[in-house]
């Protein structure tokens, strides 16, 4: 039976209910104007999420986040950093567990947490297609860890709940944002260090998608950082964008 139709007449977390009630293998394609994003499955499983235009292969994700350093990438692997962050994942990965370096805990962490921020941000859609491509395997050299989908929907939606009652409306990842107007004397503005990170990147052009991916970071917790300086005065989102 076919599965695809729009996030207006079905709730995504439904569809990907559907998928894990009828156990079905494939890949779940999700598109909204420019932004894609892909959910592989086997047996109901979610096995990986991929993003349009992310292109970072899992040892530089590792190493953008602070999992792993370069020095040990390059212990584990017998190659100079540049090189092992071209390794296939699976090789980088097996490579970092035989060194004892990342552990399977670590690593199906990672992949639980990869998971739900993507699910978070597709959640947030109020339109976009859907279309299940049945018996489409995941791509070859890629970790796949299967996930039962259930606790991550909870997890997500959980998440989203809390995002709404407790801190501002998070922006859109295709949003763009620019630096506000700020009365240079009114009250000092206190922001950390990831905010300040953020702010490194902003040049009113460039998406909330676009940066997370420049700095190596879940889209969702950049976000997040937006929405926080936005709701400070700090930013605001450029019109037309």
């Amino acid at each position: 039976m076919p599965l695809m139709g729009n996030l207006r007449q079905f709730a995504l977390p439904s569809v990907l209910r559907a998928i894990e009630t009828g156990q079905r293998t494939g890949r779940l394609r999700l598109t909204r104007g420019e932004l894609e994003g892909a959910i592989y499955f086997s047996s109901g499983q979610l096995l990986l999420v991929e993003r349009g235009g992310f292109n970072y292969s899992l040892a530089q994700q590792f190493l953008r986040i602070g999992l792993i350093s370069r020095e040990q990438i390059e212990n584990a692997t017998g190659l100079p950093a540049e090189r092992a962050e071209t390794l296939p994942d699976v090789q980088a990965v097996r490579a970092l567990i035989t060194a004892r370096i990342l552990t399977q805990d670590q690593l199906r962490k990672w992949a639980e947490d990869d998971a739900q921020t993507m699910l978070v941000s597709v959640f947030g859609w109020t339109d976009g297609d859907f279309l299940f491509e049945e018996g489409v395997l995941s791509p070859a050299g890629r970790v796949a860890l299967p996930l039962p989908i259930g606790p991550l929907i909870e997890k997500a939606q959980r998440h989203v709940r809390n995002t709404t009652v407790r801190n501002p409306p998070l922006l859109a990842p295709e949003t763009v944002v620019g630096f506000a107007d700020v009365d240079p004397e009114g009250d000092a503005i206190r922001i950390s260090l990831d905010q300040w990170s953020l702010l490194t990147h902003v040049d009113g052009q460039t998406s909330l998608l676009a940066i997370s991916q420049s700095m190596g970071q879940p889209e969702l917790a950049v976000m997040r950082l937006a929405s926080q300086l936005a709701d400070a005065g700090i930013l605001e989102v450029v019109p037309g964008r």
